[in-house]
C-alpha cells in the first residue's frame, strides 16, 4: 500500500541498554531542542520506556518522540516527508551522543507492528541459538543493508550490552567451609530482591519490610566482601567461595516459534518495496554464510505484499474468467466473446503507461484499479459488438456491418469513456490526506480507458473480421 502522509512523524530513538532514566531524559530534551529549531515542527513530546507488561515491554533505552508538523505547504527545510525525516535524522545523530534515530509515522508504526510484529517496512528475522553469533551476523547484515540503495533507517536489535554481575560458586572451596551453592545463591538473591524481615502496618494496609544491599555495594569489589555465615557461625566473604565478575549480558532474548530471534529493521526511502527486498536478499545470500541451524526470514510490509500478491494471483484470473463467461452468455458466440475480451490487454497497456508517466510503482490500489478497469473496458466492446452483431443478423454484409456499427457507436463510446475519466480525475489529481491510495487507482483507470477506447475503436472491427463472424439466422 502506498505510504500515506499522516501530517505527523515519530522519531524513534534507541540507545545502549544500560542507560539510566536520568541520562535518557537529559538526552531526550536535547533531541527535542534540536527538533524545535526547524520551522516545520509545531510540538514534540517524548515518551521513554513503557510499563513492563507482557504485551509491550520497553526499557529506558527506547524513546518515541511524537512530532506534530505544520502544514506541508509552509515547509522550507524540505518538500516531502522522506527528505524532512532524513534532515531530522542527520541533525539528531550528529549533535546528540549515543543516539540512533529512525523516522516513521504514528499510525503507520502501529499498523505495521500489529500486522507483522515490526514497525519497519522490512524486517529481517534471524533465528539461531547463540546470541553472540547472532549479533555478529546481524551486524554484518546491517552493514549490507546500509550500502543498499533505498535504505533509510537500518536498526539491528540489541541482544547484548546489559551490564551483569556474574557470581559462580566454587564447589571445592565451598566444601572446605561446609557450605553449599544454595547458601551463596540465597545471599545473592537477598541482595537483589531483598530479604523479608517483617511487616509494616499503616491502618488497614500492610507492607513487607525488606533489607537490601545499597546500590554502591552491588559492584563486583564490594559484592565480593559480602559475608555469609557457615554452620559454625563464622562470616566468610563471598569472594572466598565464589568468583564475582562484571560482564556484558543479554539485554533481551526474543523468541518466535521456540527459537531465539534477532531482528534487523529497515525503513525504505525513495525506492519501491519489492525491488529493494530483491536487491537486499541477493546481497545477503551472496555475502553472508549462515552457520548450520541458523536461518533468515523476510517480513514487515514485504510480508504483507507477498500475502496480497498471492491473493491477487487467485482473484485476477477468477475475475477475468467471470468476465469472459458473461461475454459468452451475452453473445452466445465464442468468437464475439473473445473479440470483445481483447479490450482487456488494450486497457492494461494504458494503465501501465499511465503509472510510468506519473512515476508511480505497482501497488495494491493499482491492482484494484486494473481489476475495475477490465470490466469498464469490456463494456465499451460490448456496445460496439452488439451493434455490429445486430446489423449482421439483420442481413447487412459483414464489411458494411463492421464499418457502419463502428461509426454508429463512436459517439457513445467516446462520451462514456470521457465521463468515466472525468469522474476519476479528482482522485488522480488529489493531494489531500489519503490521496496516496486514491491516485494509483484513478491513474490506472484513466490511462486504461484512454488506451482501450482508442485502440478498441480501430482494432475491434478488425478482430471481429479476423475471427470471421458471419451472417447468422435470428434466434427466438
Amino acid at each position: 500500500v502506498p505510504r500515506i502522509d499522516e501530517g505527523d512523524i515519530v522519531v524513534a530513538v534507541r540507545r545502549i541498554p544500560s542507560i539510566g532514566f536520568t541520562e535518557a531524559r537529559r538526552l531526550d530534551l536535547e533531541v527535542e531542542r534540536v527538533l524545535k529549531r526547524y520551522p516545520e515542527v509545531a510540538t514534540a513530546l517524548s515518551m521513554t520506556g513503557r510499563a513492563e507488561v507482557a504485551t509491550d515491554p520497553v526499557g529506558m533505552d527506547n524513546t518515541d518522540i511524537l512530532v506534530h508538523l505544520k502544514p506541508s505547504n509552509t515547509w522550507t527545510t524540505a518538500h516531502d516527508l522522506d527528505s524532512l525525516g532524513e534532515v531530522f535524522k542527520r541533525a539528531i545523530e550528529s549533535e546528540v551522543p549515543s543516539t540512533f534515530v529512525s523516522i516513521s509515522q504514528p499510525i503507520e508504526d502501529r499498523t505495521n507492528e500489529l500486522i507483522s510484529g515490526s514497525r519497519a517496512d522490512v524486517a529481517i528475522l534471524l533465528f539461531g541459538d547463540d546470541l553472540h553469533v547472532m549479533s555478529e551476523i546481524g551486524d554484518r547484515i546491517g552493514r549490507l543493508m546500509r550500502r543498499t540503495p533505498g535504505a533509510g533507517d537500518v536498526r539491528v536489535e540489541r541482544a547484548l550490552g546489559l551490564p551483569m554481575l556474574q557470581v559462580r560458586a566454587d564447589r571445592t572451596r565451598l566444601a572446605r567451609y561446609g557450605l553449599t551453592a544454595d547458601d551463596v545463591l540465597g545471599a545473592v538473591e537477598a541482595t537483589r530482591t531483598g530479604r523479608r524481615v517483617g511487616v509494616v502496618f499503616e491502618g488497614p494496609r500492610r507492607f513487607d519490610l525488606r533489607v537490601m544491599l545499597p546500590p554502591d555495594g552491588r559492584r563486583a569489589e564490594a559484592f565480593s566482601n559480602l559475608p555469609i555465615g557457615d554452620a559454625d557461625g563464622q562470616l566468610i566473604p563471598i569472594g572466598q567461595v565464589a568468583s564475582v565478575t562484571e560482564e556484558e549480558g543479554p539485554a533481551q532474548i526474543s523468541r518466535e516459534g521456540l527459537r531465539r530471534r534477532l531482528r534487523i529493521e529497515v525503513n525504505i526511502r525513495g525506492r519501491d518495496l519489492v525491488t529493494f527486498v530483491n536487491d537486499a536478499r541477493a546481497r545477503v545470500e551472496r555475502e553472508v554464510r549462515l552457520p548450520p541451524g541458523y536461518r533468515l526470514e523476510w517480513g514487515g510490509q514485504f510480508e504483507n505484499f507477498a500475502r496480497a500478491s498471492a491473493r491477487l494471483a487467485v482473484v485476477v484470473p477468477v475475475a477475468l474468467a467471470i468476465i469472459l463467461g458473461m461475454l459468452f452468455l451475452t453473445f452466445g458466440n465464442l468468437r464475439y466473446a473473445l473479440a470483445v475480451f481483447s479490450g482487456v490487454p488494450f486497457a492494461l497497456i494504458g494503465g501501465i503507461v499511465a503509472l510510468k508517466l506519473r512515476g508511480m510503482t505497482f501497488s495494491l490500489p493499482a491492482a484494484v484499479g486494473f481489476i475495475a478497469l477490465c470490466g469498464i473496458a469490456v463494456l465499451n466492446g460490448v456496445v460496439m459488438a452488439s451493434e455490429i452483431k445486430h446489423r449482421i443478423t439483420r442481413g447487412d454484409p459483414v464489411d458494411k456491418a463492421l464499418v457502419g456499427g463502428a461509426v454508429t457507436v463512436l459517439r457513445p463510446l467516446l462520451l462514456t469513456a470521457t465521463v468515466a475519466a472525468l469522474g476519476f480525475a479528482p482522485m488522480a489529481l488529489s493531494t489531500s490526506a489519503g490521496s496516496e491510495v486514491q491516485r494509483p487507482l484513478a491513474t490506472v483507470v484513466i490511462g486504461g480507458l484512454t488506451s482501450s477506447t482508442l485502440l478498441g475503436i480501430f482494432l475491434l472491427p478488425g478482430l471481429l473480421r479476423m475471427f470471421k463472424v458471419r451472417n447468422e439466422p435470428p434466434r427466438e
